[in-house]
Order: structure tokens, then C-alpha cells, then sequence
């Protein structure tokens, strides 16, 4: 009992501080100098509501081009926007008259749905076209952003914390337009490389027409979609701050949790950072593994190993600087954190990052140590980036090491086309050697719509060993694929958008000759009108088996998927059927998903997916619910259920959020086939600036 009350007694009081700060914009500086920009700084509330007062000094836009599909029609929803720069911040207002639906769902940080309308900001300070950042708004005020390198490629693990808030007048109704403002506040203060006196910025808008199809318009007339290309050039009114930037950053957590009617206890942990410039080291200590939101179940095919996303911030907002083309640093092979540092450095012509990690000891090898180092430099530059990556394990428990050594390397070609190749090279336990490589070439496909392609070899020795690579079938394989289509997009009331394409790939073990995959596949997608697509797939493919006798006998696969989506409001069901001959037998595989949004405050998801095979009849069904209490406050629930595998999961939590990684939690975990295990966290955690 008196554990309780002292852990509400902590959230009312983190509650308390938070309200007292809360028109606050994290990150502004104390220092800085010039009344006017003060002025301004402290003038400008963030409240969904265009104040002229406000924004009498933004430049305003009115003039926007149709990106997609690219047009000199300019039959967009009438749009104003005002950007305004002060020393630390850059604040847009857009007052906007929709003529089409505005669909509103998504009540999850740096989560939306394909339908949902969304304003796209997109940043380039360095003003070099290579590195930026994606700023995303919701008309459930929702955020999500990314940081871009490479011109185009995002990682949405990223996390800024930065305002905005929109306030929907009126809908639109019976052919007239509904009526929207919106503002944004992205403190800029503490991100790096900064130019002094223009920046690349784009609007990027997504909306819907009358007779419910969909398109995009931005500010810039050359736009391609989420990509640094052609951007606006804004000259800046005065620089940005370039002081000295060092901040201290520390997020602690306490976890109370009782399993099954044994006494509970506490578990402690957190993160600390400190950041000089263009310097950063973070540090971890018992890295939060808590399942506040849980791995969906899921079954794959051909054997490949499944996926899983990297959910802990010591790792998940450096994953951009870590990734290779294979990758070769798969974080979540690295489990149950005892303590790691992670040092980054990112300038606009080289990054570097290093990471020390060592897991917790186990119970019943007391001293046991397994320990991953990695290091990864990067040179970019416009149209070549090389990078390398060392990444060495040690595991005391099984008396092993290894050390993998890659260099990668990305490479602009005539066109629109990108080469990019690798080499990897492991140092086993055994003392021997062996290698991987890799070979890609794409063209990069225009947002608009035209030609794509995408070819690679992948080779991996028989003894290449890696224990943070993620692949398919580990090593002594290769595959092949090339792959092309072309999509087309035109402004039609029916088939706006058709995508057709096809391909072929191999996976073949080195050693005998196995082939796991062999085969070729022709898809169609299509959009009917703006509220209803159809997808369609057939694939052949000859993958080797062996019988009942040890002997390799060779099967002929033919496989279908057929599936559709129909969007009515900020409502959608979708449906679809996969099967067909597999492996010498018939394989049914329905599946079926239905995502209900009420009041801008409810979001209810169900999915179900069922399997058949001659010895196997697999369902897996889930079911999820946002609800918004109050401002910053919601109720999550989400419950899975493999009825094979015979387990279940329901995961409850009540969560407040102050900004982006920075919450308190209330969890319970009912866990079994029967939700017989019982699992109750309760878990504040708290991001403190300084």
C-alpha cells in the first residue's frame, strides 16, 4: 500500500511540473540575444487559431503545384501559407479550404494509415540536398517525423519534440469547402549543421478531391515525394544560433511488477546523454524490455525469417547511421541490456557511430558476459557515400567471438539510376575466414509515377558466421532477383492509379545445390476510385523439398493472392485471399483486417488471418483500441490470440504523454493460452532537458 501511494504520489506531482511548463517550447534558448526575436519567440501561442498579430511579419505563400499527379492545373483545395523564422525556430500557419473528405484516425505517435490526411513538412538546413528532416501533422493534431539522409532515404525511430495544433472550423458539406487552420512550432536550436543564411523547405500536402480521389501539391513546382530534391529556398532573416550547443539529457524509469501473485518488486533504470555540437554519447543502464506494445504474431513462408522492428530509443534513433544494404547489425539479437554506450558524430560530409553493449549475466552461469561492439564510419557526399562497419561479439558463456568487418558503398549513376555494392568479411571462433557479397542496382522511381526497377546478387560463404545479421536463410546461399514495373497516375474520377510489375528469385544453397526459392511473380494493383483498389498476384516457383525417402525431389508452386480495400469516411475493410498449390499440397490462407475511427478519439483495429495445410490449421487473430481520455492521456489495449501455437497475449496500458519519449504507463500483461499468466508493470518514465 504504501508503495501505491508513493507512486501516485510521483505522477501527480511529474503531472504537476509538466501543466506548470507546458506553453514552454522545449529547446528555446535562454540566451539568446535580440529583443525582437524574443518577442516573437514568447508572442506566438500554438493554438490552432491564425492570429494577425502573430503572423504579421511570416512570408506568406499562395501559389502551390500539383506533385501528384504532376500537373500545371492548379484545381488544388485553396491553401495560405505563412512561414515565420525566428533565432531557434521555424513556425508555419496554414489556413486551408478542403473541398474533399478529411479522414482523421491514427491516435499513435509516428503511426498512420495509407487514406489519412496529412501535412508534410520538409526540412533541409544544411541546404545541401543530402540530410533533413520530415515533419508530419495529423488533423488529430497526431505527429510523426524522420530524419532523411541519403536524399531519400527516412527513419521514422526518430523523435523531435516540437507543436502543433489544428482547428477544424467547419467540415466540408454539400459542395462546399470545410474551413482548417493549423500551426507549427519546430525548435530548431538543437539540430546541428545548420546553414547561416538560406534553407531548403517544402509543403507538402495531402488531400482529396470532391468525387473522393486523392492528391498532392507542394510549394515547390519540381517536388518529388519526401525526397530533399528541388526544394524552396528560404532565405533566412537572420541565422540560427550557433553557440555552443551542450545539453544534458536524462530519462529514468522505475518498473514495479508482480507476476502471478508473487510478491512484486522494483526494477530501475534509464538513460543518460550528453550532446557538444555535433557530438553526442548516450548511455544505458538495465535498458527498459518492458512489452508496452508487443510484437504482433505472425507466420511466414518459404521458411524466411521473420522481421522485427527495433522499439528501445538507445538504439532506435541511430539506426539510420548503423544500417547497411544486409544488415550486418540487427539490434534486436541483442537482449536484455545490462548496460552500453553509444557515441555518435554527424557533420554533413562524415558521421560516425559506435556502439558498447553487454547484456545481463544469466541466472545459471553467474560471471557469464556477452558483449557487442560496433563501429561504423560514413563519408557522404552529393552523388557518392562509403561507409564502413566493424562489429565484434564476445560471449564468455560459450567461450565464442567474432568479428565482422564490412565496407559499403553508394554510387550515382547516368539517370536515375544507383548502384550499390558490399563486402563483408567474418573472423570466426575457429580462426577461419569467409566472405559476403552484395551487389544492387535500382532506378530510383519518380513519386509521379513511370518506370522502376531493381536488380541484386547476394552471395554468403558456407562458413560466414554473424550474430547480428539479419537475412533469409543465414549463410552457404545465395539469391538473385531483378524486378520492374511501372505505375501510372493521372487526375481520372476512375483508375487513377494502376501499378503492374513483375519478377524473378532465386534463393540456392552453395554447398549441394538446394534451391529454397525458384521462381517468378507478376503483380497488378489498382485503384477503382478513390474509395476502393484491388491487388493481384500469381507467383511460380520451384523450391526443393526432400520425401519421405532422404531423396531431393523438386515441387512446382503455384500461388495467388487476390485482395481488396474499401475506405468509406475515416472508416476501411480490406480482405483478401493467398493459397494455391504449395509444396506437393493446397495451402488456404484468408485474411481479413477492418479499422473503425469515431470523434477524432476512437480508433478500434481488428485483424484476423487464418491458415490451412494438411497438418496445420493456424488462426491469428488480434484486436486493438485507442482511446483519447483527455489531451495527452489515452487508454491502449491490444489482445492477439495464435490459436496453433496455442498462446495469447492482452496488453492494457493507460499512458500519459508528455512528448515524444517521455511518458508515464500504467501496464497489465495477461500472457498463456488461456490468459492464465498475470503480468502488472507499472513504469514512470520521464525525459529531463538541461
Amino acid at each position: 500500500m504504501k508503495i501505491t501511494l508513493l507512486i501516485i504520489a510521483l505522477i501527480a506531482i511529474t503531472i504537476q511540473s509538466i501543466a506548470q511548463t507546458d506553453s514552454e517550447v522545449a529547446g528555446n534558448d535562454k540566451g539568446m540575444t535580440g529583443k525582437k526575436v524574443l518577442d516573437e519567440a514568447a508572442t506566438l501561442k500554438v493554438d490552432g487559431i491564425i492570429k494577425e498579430s502573430e503572423w504579421k511579419d511570416a512570408r506568406i505563400f499562395t501559389d502551390f503545384h500539383m506533385m501528384i499527379p504532376r500537373s500545371d492545373s492548379k484545381d488544388y483545395d485553396s491553401t495560405i501559407a505563412m512561414i515565420k523564422q525566428t533565432k531557434d525556430a521555424i513556425n508555419i500557419a496554414i489556413k486551408y479550404w478542403p473541398r474533399g473528405k478529411i479522414i482523421r484516425q491514427s491516435l499513435t505517435r509516428d503511426r498512420s494509415t495509407d487514406e489519412e490526411n496529412e501535412f508534410f513538412i520538409v526540412l533541409d538546413l544544411e541546404n545541401k540536398g543530402q540530410n533533413g528532416y520530415i515533419f508530419v501533422v495529423s488533423f488529430l493534431d497526431n505527429q510523426r517525423d524522420a530524419i532523411v539522409y541519403n536524399q531519400r532515404n527516412q527513419s521514422y525511430e526518430w523523435d523531435w519534440q516540437w507543436e502543433n495544433k489544428s482547428k477544424i472550423v467547419r467540415e466540408p458539406k454539400e459542395g462546399q469547402p470545410g474551413y482548417v487552420e493549423l500551426e507549427i512550432k519546430i525548435p530548431v536550436d538543437r539540430i546541428q549543421n545548420k546553414n547561416k543564411k538560406q534553407i531548403g523547405i517544402d509543403l507538402q500536402l495531402f488531400s482529396y478531391t470532391p468525387d473522393n480521389n486523392y492528391f498532392w501539391y507542394s510549394l515547390s513546382p519540381n517536388s518529388e515525394l519526401l525526397n530533399l530534391k528541388n526544394l524552396h529556398k528560404f532565405d533566412l532573416a537572420t541565422p540560427f544560433d550557433e553557440k555552443l550547443n551542450l545539453r544534458f539529457n536524462l530519462t529514468p524509469y522505475v518498473m514495479a511488477n508482480k507476476f502471478n501473485g508473487v510478491k512484486g518488486d522494483f526494477r530501475y533504470g534509464g538513460e543518460f546523454a550528453v550532446s557538444l555540437d555535433k557530438h553526442k554519447l548516450k548511455s544505458t543502464f538495465h535498458t527498459d524490455e518492458s512489452t508496452l506494445e508487443a510484437d504482433p504474431f505472425r507466420f511466414s513462408f518459404y521458411g524466411r525469417a521473420i522481421f522485427l522492428s527495433e522499439k528501445r530509443p538507445f538504439f532506435s534513433k541511430d539506426l539510420d547511421l548503423f544500417s547497411t544494404p544486409i544488415n550486418l547489425f540487427y539490434t534486436r539479437a541483442i537482449q536484455n541490456i545490462e548496460y552500453g554506450f553509444n557515441y555518435t558524430y554527424r557533420s554533413d560530409k562524415f558521421k560516425l557511430g559506435a556502439v558498447y553493449v553487454q547484456e545481463d549475466t544469466t541466472q545459471f552461469a553467474p560471471g557469464s558476459k556477452k558483449k557487442f561492439i560496433a563501429v561504423r564510419p560514413k563519408f557522404n557526399f552529393t552523388n557518392f557515400n562509403i561507409g564502413g562497419l566493424v562489429v565484434h561479439t564476445r560471449d564468455t558463456l560459450n567461450n565464442f567471438k567474432e568479428t565482422v568487418v564490412n565496407v559499403d558503398a553508394r554510387i550515382k549513376l547516368p539517370s536515375r539510376f544507383w548502384f550499390i555494392p558490399q563486402f563483408a568479411k567474418s573472423f570466426n571462433n575457429d580462426s577461419t575466414t569467409a566472405n559476403l557479397y552484395n551487389a544492387y542496382l535500382f532506378f530510383e522511381q519518380n513519386s509521379n509515377g513511370g518506370p522502376y526497377m531493381d536488380a541484386y546478387y547476394a552471395r554468403y560463404d558456407s562458413n560466414f558466421q554473424a550474430t547480428t545479421l539479419f537475412n533469409n536463410y543465414g549463410n552457404d546461399y545465395d539469391e538473385i532477383s531483378a524486378s520492374g514495373g511501372y505505375e501510372f497516375i493521372k487526375n481520372s474520377k476512375y483508375f487513377p492509379t494502376i501499378n503492374i510489375s513483375g519478377g524473378y528469385y532465386r534463393a540456392h544453397r552453395l554447398s549441394d545445390g538446394f534451391n529454397y526459392q525458384n521462381g517468378a511473380n507478376v503483380n497488378l494493383f489498382y485503384k477503382v476510385t478513390g474509395w476502393l483498389s484491388f491487388f493481384h498476384n500469381i507467383s511460380y516457383d520451384r523450391p526443393n523439398d526432400v520425401n519421405e525417402f532422404d531423396e531431393r525431389i523438386t515441387h512446382s508452386n503455384i500461388l495467388s493472392d487476390n485482395n481488396f480495400k474499401v475506405v468509406y469516411g475515416s472508416h476501411s475493410i480490406s480482405g483478401g485471399f493467398y493459397g494455391g498449390k504449395y509444396f506437393g499440397h493446397y495451402l488456404l490462407n484468408p485474411y481479413a483486417s477492418i479499422d473503425l475511427s469515431f470523434l477524432g478519439k476512437l480508433r478500434l483495429v481488428g485483424n484476423i488471418n487464418y491458415v490451412q495445410e494438411p497438418d496445420v490449421k493456424r488462426t491469428i487473430y488480434s484486436l486493438k483500441l485507442d482511446y483519447k481520455i483527455l489531451d495527452k492521456l489515452f487508454l491502449r489495449t491490444y489482445f492477439q490470440r495464435d490459436t496453433y501455437l496455442r498462446r495469447a497475449l492482452w496488453n492494457t496500458m493507460v499512458q500519459y504523454q508528455f512528448f515524444g519519449g517521455s511518458n508515464v504507463y500504467l501496464v497489465l500483461n495477461l500472457f498463456g493460452d488461456r490468459l492464465e499468466n498475470t503480468g502488472r508493470y507499472f513504469k514512470v518514465s520521464y525525459e529531463f532537458n538541461f
